[in-house]
């Protein structure tokens, strides 16, 4: 269950960052950071399933 709303607040957070209209440079920011903790979360998520 928390790994739905992890993913649900990487979403809404990222639609909040990107729509109003900020820096273009701070969009791409936003963006591949959110990317990039997205990947790891779904690789740690990936990793505890295995070890189990």
């Amino acid at each position: 269950m928390t790994r739905l709303i992890v993913i649900a607040i990487f979403a809404v957070l990222a639609y909040l960052l990107l729509k109003y209209r900020t820096n273009v440079t701070l969009q791409k920011w936003v963006a591949i950071v959110l990317s990039a903790a997205l990947l790891i979360y779904i690789s740690f998520v990936v990793v505890t399933e295995l070890i189990r």
